[in-house]
């Protein structure tokens, strides 16, 4: 994130994890590894129906399915926390209007008190409800990450670029305003 405002603690959604994983199920890919960079500069907490959703996701035949498989191998390297049976937690999944994976992200990063959720959620009314869901944890669009991970000289802002338009072509971001943004404050 910006300056001053390094993500230390993070929760990330199943498409997070899928989108961060994309460059190096992409076999052509021979550029930087954004899912490792996650794990390597913060501690990362998903609740289990996330990993629940990765399997899912993994038992496909395309891209997105070696995305998931790659995100489960690196289960070492991140915690699976139940946001239910935290106590800052309510005692059932909230109707939020989100899928499972996103509301118990939300959940759990209400309850942990992480600093952001990351999320693939940059357009359409499902950003707004992740956002009036959180209470203190700022909403991490995907996209902003690896842009960020540039703007903190972790990347080079050209190797950011390469990766979100990698991911794009993958994730359907390319006809992004959001996404066209982001790019634009790379040049």
């Amino acid at each position: 994130m910006s300056a001053g405002s390094r993500l230390r603690t993070v929760v990330a959604d199943t498409s997070a994890l899928v989108s961060l994983a994309v460059p190096r199920a992409d076999g052509g890919w021979e550029g930087g590894d954004p899912l490792q960079y996650l794990l390597t500069s913060c501690t990362l907490l998903v609740p289990p129906e996330v990993v629940s959703e990765l399997k899912d996701v993994a038992q496909y035949r395309d891209i997105h399915a070696v995305a998931a498989g790659n995100a489960l191998a690196a289960r070492d390297h991140y915690a699976v926390r139940d946001p239910y049976e935290l106590p800052d937690a309510p005692d059932s999944r909230p109707a939020f209007g989100l899928d499972d994976g996103e509301t118990d992200g939300v959940v759990l990063a209400n309850a942990e008190g992480v600093d952001g959720l990351l999320t693939d959620e940059f357009g359409g009314t499902n950003f707004a409800l992740v956002h009036a869901a959180l209470r203190g944890p700022r909403i991490v669009p995907t996209p902003r990450l690896v842009c960020d991970y540039a703007h903190n000289g972790y990347l080079a802002h050209d190797d950011a670029r390469a990766l979100v338009e990698r991911i794009g072509r993958h994730r359907s971001w390319e006809d992004s305003p959001y996404v066209a943004q982001l790019l634009s404050g790379l040049e």
